[in-house]
């Protein structure tokens, strides 16, 4: 259950979009996003129909601003993980670690991302940043090389959504995570050794963010201008 002293107070406006993307997301449990109508998601929300429209011209852009939101809200949980202090490798471990313990204890996640419909990059748009710069840095300590970083990170997206569709599917068990994390790694050219200490890490992981997701439940450092 979501903790409400977690939410910041926001002004009136943040608080009706947060709305309506909280009702949005309730209603994605069960159906998907070509099914998601206006009428629906004020009903829910306890808004009247044309108030919708002070705050999206349509579905799209509303589902552009979830996508947007579940990228911070992703964000916000790998700040969490202390990755400056990571060993070789550990910085991509940790934050693949994180994100499928996410999808399993809160599977709401992986069904946003995988069963409603949205596009893939759903998942991939903010995850392929943090990669790129996460591989330079690995690149630049001298640990590995890579012929072409981009492909790299393209190899390693890849690896990762496939990874995580396949433990929301339930393909995978929990338990495989940080052993299929160590595959990634040396997928990436990383040492044995190295991978199987960065998967295996002893690590207290934070809890799962809140479903539904909400702008206001995020640090102000995570939502973009017009939220504050």
């Amino acid at each position: 259950m979501e903790n409400e002293t977690e939410i910041r107070e926001g002004t009136k406006r943040e608080r009706t979009r947060d709305r309506l993307l909280a009702s949005a997301q309730t209603l994605l449990l069960e159906k998907t996003a070509a099914g998601l109508g206006i009428r629906q998601i004020t009903s829910h929300s306890g808004l009247v129909h044309t108030s919708f429209y002070n705050y999206y011209p349509d579905i799209p852009a509303l589902l552009s601003d979830l996508s947007a939101l579940y990228g911070a809200t992703h964000l916000a949980a790998i700040a969490g993980l202390d990755l400056d202090n990571a060993p070789p490798g550990g910085r991509l471990a940790r934050i693949t670690r994180l994100t499928m313990r996410i999808l399993t204890q809160k599977p709401e996640f992986g069904r946003l991302v995988f069963d409603v419909g949205l596009p893939v990059d759903f998942l991939e748009s903010r995850l392929r940043l943090q990669l790129k710069s996460d591989l330079a840095r690995v690149v630049e300590s001298g640990l590995y090389k890579v012929a072409d970083i981009d492909v790299a990170v393209s190899v390693a997206a890849g690896s990762f959504t496939g990874l995580a569709l396949d433990i929301h599917r339930g393909l995978l068990s929990p338990d495989k995570i940080d052993i299929a994390t160590a595959q990634i790694l040396l997928n990436l050219g990383i040492a044995p050794a190295l991978a199987e200490v960065a998967a295996h890490e002893p690590f207290v992981f934070p809890p799962p963010p809140a479903f539904p997701m909400r702008w206001l439940a995020l640090p102000a450092m995570f939502r973009p201008g017009d939220h504050h």
